[in-house]
């Protein structure tokens, strides 16, 4: 009871009027109520309501973005081959038979197709007989030529004995004279003797018989003259002989030497015939294996020109019926992207600048490569200059005209970025990232809180810094008002800049 008397007394009376006095003594508090109202109520504004902040989103940006000078550089072209041949036939004849079709893998020589070559079979044949016929004249020649120095040996040896005989019958014909000479002298002896014992007989100084031994003597001594000369005849008679036959073994090398010099002769042109034949049968045979027509390379057959049975000609003439070409090999190794760079942007591209390839028929992957050569020539309808791209790798994928696109890397582009082992690199605003006590962090916006997260910088392109790390792509940054941050659940008041990201 006593409380309930308490709250009475204290409850106000809002029927009873205050004394006029009481009345005219407060009426300056309203204005002054009003005044405190207007200059105080910002400030209690300002703190109670949140911090209002512009916030962006973290995105991945092109190796060359915020970068005039690197700015990303890209064109379109296809595949091609640096090595590419349309193979055809050297003669005009008929395929007999084609080997390969189109997507054939071939190695380098292999036999691809063979023309017909059976008239020239026939000419080879011929020739190999030529062959062998110039090879019998050339042993039958040798055989001559033999036989040739046989007689002039021979000859020589007749010729040499025939001198020896003259020789020997000289000296028969000398030992002759002498032997007559002799004679001559002991028949003169004898018959001056017996003209002695004549005298002495008639004078009866001697006796008969001893004249009788005398005449023996001479007629002994004439008999010996006449032995003398004759032998003294025949000497010079076999001499003379002898000479002859000299003359004639003389003769007989002169003979025996000019057979042989026609032997020879006959060799030499035999040897010329056999020449000139295994000259034809090699020229035949290279003929012959003109038709047989083989891959100049490795490679894939992209196109087959021609079908077996057609006729084919080294050059396809107007009006003809003979094609030129059989097929056409690319060598897969040596296939690459050319893709045609505006001129103005040469300044950009260096041989062995690394590359991007994208391949649009396969969307999925990207292909590292490096610029092989810039091409000396300018398409000045499209003021482009057609630039060559080696692959790394050849995909066994690739074909030939297929649609590419490449990407031409900076220079200071990190180390697998054409393998797209690297996404490419977060960057924010600069203004996002806050320096404090040495750490670099930024505030992120969940809602409408805030949350204060360390991160590691990268390069800083213009107005944008690259995160290495600490921040996921996507998320929402303070940009403007980080000032007014003080704690991690902070709310805020969350604005985007007009065409911001």
């Amino acid at each position: 009871m006593a409380d309930s008397a308490e709250l009475t007394a204290l409850r106000i009376d809002r029927g009873a009027r205050p004394p006029p006095s009481a009345r005219r003594g407060r009426w300056w508090r309203w204005p002054a109520l009003i005044v405190l109202l207007v200059a105080v109520g910002p400030l209690v504004v300002f703190l109670l309501l949140p911090p209002r902040v512009t916030v962006a989103s973290a995105a991945r940006s092109g190796l060359g973005d915020g970068d005039p000078a690197w700015a990303e550089l890209s064109a379109a072209g296809y595949i091609v081959a640096d090595r590419q041949s349309t193979v055809a036939a050297k003669y005009t004849t008929r395929i007999a038979r084609l080997l390969v079709r189109e997507a054939a893998v071939v190695a380098k020589d292999q036999l691809l197709a063979e023309l017909d070559h059976r008239e020239l079979d026939t000419m080879v044949i011929e020739g190999e007989a030529e062959v062998a016929r110039s090879q019998a004249l050339i042993a039958q020649a040798e055989a001559a030529n033999a036989q040739a120095e046989a007689q002039v040996v021979q000859a020589r040896e007749a010729s040499t004995q025939a001198t020896a005989e003259v020789a020997a019958g000289e000296a028969a014909v000398q030992t002759a004279a002498a032997r007559q000479a002799e004679a001559q002298v002991t028949l003169e002896d004898a018959s001056r003797r017996q003209r002695i014992d004549a005298l002495l007989l008639k004078s009866g100084s001697i006796e008969a018989n001893r004249a009788d031994d005398r005449e023996t003597e001479v007629r002994l001594a004439q008999a010996r003259l006449t032995a003398a000369e004759l032998a003294a005849k025949e000497a010079v008679a076999r001499v003379a002989v002898a000479q002859a036959r000299a003359a004639g073994s003389e003769s007989g090398i002169k003979a025996a030497a000019a057979q042989a010099n026609a032997t020879r002769a006959a060799q030499a042109a035999a040897a010329a015939v056999l020449q000139g034949a295994q000259a034809r049968v090699q020229t035949l045979r290279a003929r012959l294996d003109d038709h047989f027509i083989r891959a100049p390379f490795a490679g894939v057959v992209t196109e087959r020109i021609a079908e077996e049975g057609e006729i084919v000609a080294p050059l396809s003439v107007g009006g003809t019926q003979a094609k030129g070409a059989i097929v056409t090999v690319v060598e897969s190794a040596s296939l690459q992207a050319e893709v045609d760079v505006a001129e103005s942007h040469l300044a950009r591209i260096k041989p062995g600048g690394r590359a991007r390839i994208s391949v649009d028929a396969l969307p999925a992957e990207v292909f590292p490569g490096s610029v092989q050569r810039i091409l000396p020539r300018v398409d000045r309808g499209k003021a482009t200059v057609k630039v060559r791209v080696e692959f790394r790798a050849i995909d066994p994928r690739f074909l030939t005209d297929m649609a590419v696109r490449v990407k031409f890397l900076p220079p200071g582009a990190p180390a697998g970025a054409e393998e797209s082992a690297l996404p490419d690199p977060i960057s924010v605003p600069a203004a996002a990232v806050v320096t404090a006590a040495g750490q670099t962090a930024v505030w992120t916006v969940t809602g409408n809180r805030v949350r204060r997260v360390p991160v590691t910088v990268g390069v800083r392109r213009d107005a944008r810094i690259e995160i290495s790390a600490g921040l996921d792509e996507g998320a929402v940054l303070v940009i403007e008002g980080a000032a007014a941050l003080r704690r991690d659940g902070q709310r805020v008041r969350v604005q985007r800049p007009e065409g911001g990201r």
